[in-house]
């Protein structure tokens, strides 16, 4: 069944409008008519089954027939990511979203080699949406919201109320992830920094821990910037999130 993702505004007692670039895909791509059956999911993570009852020229109207609401969401998990060169960033927001982060931050630190000019940054964070909905709509993971780029020193001040806060520095050889976990084992909201190519300089290290951040380790093995992004996210999943591994036979 082809999945749309939607604002939640647009979604009426049992109606809902897919417009925009879900509408572009619904029908100059996959060409669907009236009568066909989609699902829809919303940003909150709640996903409907419809079909479609009207196509116009810049939106389509579904008809919701079945409503599945997301389950209660134990541990919400925020990324903040310096920003890559696209391809690695590109890659980072597909995959990170596949494995269920709930928001992405871009920061610009010291050594972040790929420079956006101010002006593109609304730009560069639709794209990134995009990207983000996408993975989204194939893994069946709720969007994520991807904020524009912003400041390191911004990034330190805009962690959700009440997370933890980490980040993650090669220099780190007193505290690993897993012990890190297990003074928190009950961890609700965990906002992780993952920096730049170039690893964090040591001013903002320090301003980090002053800011309440905790520095850890993901071992010894020095990482691609986007390899230690998508490793950071899926192993904080697995200690706090939803994954579960069934049992070895």
């Amino acid at each position: 069944m082809r999945r749309f993702i939607v604002a939640s505004q647009e979604i009426v007692r049992d109606r809902v409008q897919i417009r925009g670039p879900e509408f572009h895909h619904l029908r100059h791509v996959l060409r669907l008519e009236v009568g066909a059956a989609v699902e829809v999911c919303d940003e909150r993570g709640t996903a409907y089954r419809g079909v479609i009852r009207g196509i116009a020229r810049d939106a389509a109207e579904v008809a919701l027939t079945q409503a599945a609401a997301a389950g209660p969401q134990r541990f919400r998990l925020t990324l903040a990511q310096s920003v890559l060169k696209r391809p690695a960033m590109d890659l980072v927001m597909e995959k990170t979203t596949e494995l269920g982060v709930h928001a992405i931050v871009p920061f610009v630190s010291e050594r972040t080699v790929a420079r956006i000019s101010p002006e593109k940054y609304a730009e560069r964070a639709a794209r990134w949406q995009r990207i983000a909905h996408a993975a989204a709509k194939q893994s069946g993971s709720p969007p994520p919201t991807v904020h524009p780029p912003v400041s390191f020193s911004e990034a330190l001040r805009v962690s959700p109320e009440n997370a933890r806060k980490i980040f993650f520095w090669e220099g780190e050889d007193g505290l690993h992830l897993k012990q890190f976990a297990r003074t928190e084992p009950d961890c609700r909201s965990l906002y992780v920094m993952v920096g730049p190519e170039g690893g964090f300089a040591a001013h903002e290290v320090e301003a980090g821990r002053r800011a309440g951040f905790v520095s850890v380790s993901l071992g010894g093995t020095l990482l691609r910037a986007e390899t230690a992004s998508l490793m950071a996210v899926g192993v904080c999943r697995f200690l706090w999130g939803d994954v579960r591994f069934p049992p070895l036979p």
